[in-house]
């Protein structure tokens, strides 16, 4: 049987934890309540400066100098900005923060370089395909006669050549060889839709070039405006038709 004495022990032990809960519990609260609150709100404040298009160094020093830290720093490839100056910042240039802030900074690596693939051989809409994959786009395309019947519809030169590196969003001129022997006449395609114009091209057994955005604000977006060469012209099957087609940018 316990002795008097041990309940007294173990009542004060139970009161001791009783006791060390509460002032866990207490401390807690302050801390979350009143310290740390206290704490953030003593910093000051400043409003966030612009760093894009600064040199990476130059907007880290100046970021640091104004009592910001530096996150973390992304590359990416960008054609606003030469290499390693800074195109994307966050917080935002202008917003009030407190001093001590995490910042995110995205640099530019540049200009993206792709090597031209070889088109040669191939039919218009599949060389347009390839450029399209390789982020180059297609420039002015002009037709010379075929040396061979096997040839006819198929790209027989290009600017700039094969292998040649070159930015992204390059365009790429294309010669394309046609049977000299065969001839058709140019239908008429303005004011018909960039669609239609493409149907019409394909009855008339002629190919679409390049197609050229032209802000206008008389007609809708996608309406053809010009073509080359003009209605009615006589000229080989499988000519490329050149467009010049409204945009509203």
């Amino acid at each position: 049987m316990a002795s008097p004495l041990h309940f007294v022990f173990k009542s004060r032990r139970r009161l001791r934890v009783a006791l060390t809960i509460v002032i866990v519990i207490v401390v807690s609260i302050a801390l979350d309540q009143i310290v740390i609150p206290w704490i953030v709100h003593s910093r000051g404040t400043i409003t966030m400066p612009s760093v894009v298009g600064m040199p990476q160094e130059q907007a880290v020093a100046l970021l640091q100098q104004r009592g910001l830290r530096i996150q973390d720093i992304q590359q990416q490839f960008d054609s606003s900005q030469p290499a390693g100056r800074i195109i994307l910042q966050s917080p935002y240039a202008g917003a009030t923060i407190r001093q001590g802030r995490r910042v995110y900074l995205v640099v530019s690596r540049g200009y993206e370089v792709v090597r031209v693939p070889s088109l040669y051989g191939m039919p218009l809409r599949q060389a347009q395909l390839e450029l399209l994959r390789a982020g180059l786009q297609l420039g002015r395309v002009q037709t010379v006669a075929c040396d061979s019947m096997s040839n006819s519809g198929q790209v027989v030169a290009q600017i700039p050549a094969a292998t040649v590196a070159v930015r992204t969003g390059t365009t790429v001129e294309l010669t394309i060889c046609h049977d000299s022997t065969s001839t058709t006449i140019v239908p008429n395609l303005i004011y018909r839709s960039r669609n239609d114009a493409e149907s019409m091209l394909l009855q008339a057994n002629l190919q679409l070039g390049e197609v050229i955005m032209q802000y206008d604000e008389t007609f809708a977006p996608g309406t053809v405006l010009r073509q080359e060469p003009a209605p009615g012209s006589r000229v080989p099957t499988q000519t490329v038709v050149r467009l010049w087609v409204a945009s509203n940018l």
